[in-house]
Formats: structure tokens, sequence, C-alpha cells
């Protein structure tokens, strides 16, 4: 069951040949990993926080650049045994008012993105809005074979209500699924942090998630695509606990 793992440390900066081909040297060429992609390309103004320093609370002119997708992200996976191992890489988008950007100018900026990027990888987009999950952005998706990452994130709509759009838009055409599970709903990362440390045990198990995410994995089985599911140890307290209890949840669930 212990098959991906999702490497959020490049959101912040992007990967590094060395880093990766370290990471490919641990794990067999079956194992396939996913990433997050570098903020840079999809924050659309800085957040007015110290990290950012001088480009806090600017307007970022490198939102959604593909060129420089290319040249500072996309070229650290060219080699062989880095490309095979893998996965999907994923956009997340911060949720954001219309008022700092039009839901509409939002998806026909990224409609426009995604027919861009390079073909020989797999996408994700990680929306936290959910006013964004209409039939438009499902058709971006789609037109581009990129897929939703359905997200179980504090003030995102539950995993099934997000199924629930993408099928009502039509269902999703990309040959496979992604899921990442982080934070309980209505929980925020630093409170999740604050109640799950240690992170040694589950603690308050999310049988709504569990279920959604079985719901996820018998959708991929009945129409032969591959599904990824990554889970934060402040989803419920312990990662991979929480990962081998949705696997014995789907196994007892399974049909012969």
């Amino acid at each position: 069951w212990f098959r991906t793992v999702c490497i959020d440390s490049f959101f912040y900066n992007p990967p590094k040949r060395e880093t990766l081909l370290a990471y490919a040297a641990l794990v067999k060429p079956s194992f396939q990993w996913v990433s997050k992609v570098w903020e840079r390309i999809t924050i659309a103004h800085y957040p007015k926080h110290p990290r950012y320093g001088a480009l806090a609370g600017q307007e970022n002119p490198d939102f959604l650049n593909v060129e420089l997708l290319k040249d500072q992200v996309l070229s650290a996976y060219a080699v062989p045994e880095i490309r095979e191992r893998t996965g999907p890489l994923v956009f997340q988008f911060a949720p954001f008012s219309h008022r700092t950007m039009a839901y509409e100018e939002f998806l026909e900026r990224l409609a426009e993105f995604l027919q861009q990027l390079p073909r020989d990888f797999q996408y994700a987009v990680e929306v936290r809005n959910s006013e964004l999950l209409t039939p438009a952005y499902f058709k971006a998706l789609n037109e581009a074979g990129v897929t939703h990452c359905f997200n179980h994130w504090n003030s995102m709509i539950p995993l099934h209500l997000q199924m629930r759009a993408a099928a009502d838009a039509g269902g999703l055409t990309a040959d496979f699924f992604i899921a990442r599970l982080l934070t309980p709903l209505g929980t925020s990362y630093q409170n999740a942090e604050e109640q799950f440390a240690p992170y040694d045990k589950v603690q308050r198990p999310n049988s709504q998630m569990r279920a959604d995410v079985v719901k996820l994995l018998r959708r991929a089985l009945a129409t032969n695509k591959r599904a990824f599911v990554t889970a934060n140890n402040k989803a419920e307290g312990n990662s991979p606990l929480t990962m081998v209890s949705i696997a014995k949840l789907f196994l007892e669930n399974a049909a012969p």
C-alpha cells in the first residue's frame, strides 16, 4: 500500500536534480512520488508574510509562467531514473477572494496555462475555493488531460461533494485520480499541529474522510485508473496508520 509519498517541500523551493536522485536511490522504480509544484508558479499575489520579504503583498509576475515551470521545475525530472519514479505534479492554489481575482478570470488563465503544459507528465490542480468547482473548471482540466486533486482541508468542502461536483460536470477524463488528506475540516493547520503532535498515533479517526477515499478507490478500480492517495500527520494524527485504516476498510468492503 505504501507506493507513493507527497513531496511538499518542493512547494517552497524548486527541486534540485541531486535531491531527486537521492530520493530515487531509496525506492524501487515502481514507486512513484507526488510532487507539489513551486509556489512561484501558483501564487497570484504574495501573502503578507515575513518569509516573502520584499515580495510580501506584491503581485507575482510569474503566476502561471509555463517557461519558468519548464526551466526551474520540470528540467530537474529529466533523468530516466528520476522520471520513472515521478507521479503527478500538483499545482496547489491557495484560497483567494473574488476581489483579489475574479473567478472567471482565474479559470480562463488556468485553462490557457494547462493547454501549454508539456504532455509527458501527469498533472493535478488543487484548488481550495469550492466556488471554482464549476463545469468550466472541469472542462479546462479535461481538455488538457489534467485531473482535480481531491483535497481534505480546513475550509474546503468534503471529498464526496468534490466528487459529486466532478460527476455533475461530466466526470474526469485523466487516467488517474489523486487525493491529499491534509487537515480535518474546520481545523487550521496550526490547530491540527497543536492537537495531533507528536504524531505517534491516530487521535481522531475521521470516518467520513475514510469512506470518501474508499469511494474514490472503488471508482478508480471500476474505471481501470490508478489512484494516488497521500495523508498528512495532521489529518488524524499519524499518516501511515491513516493509510492502513483506509486500506483495511477498502478490503473489507471489496467485492469478491
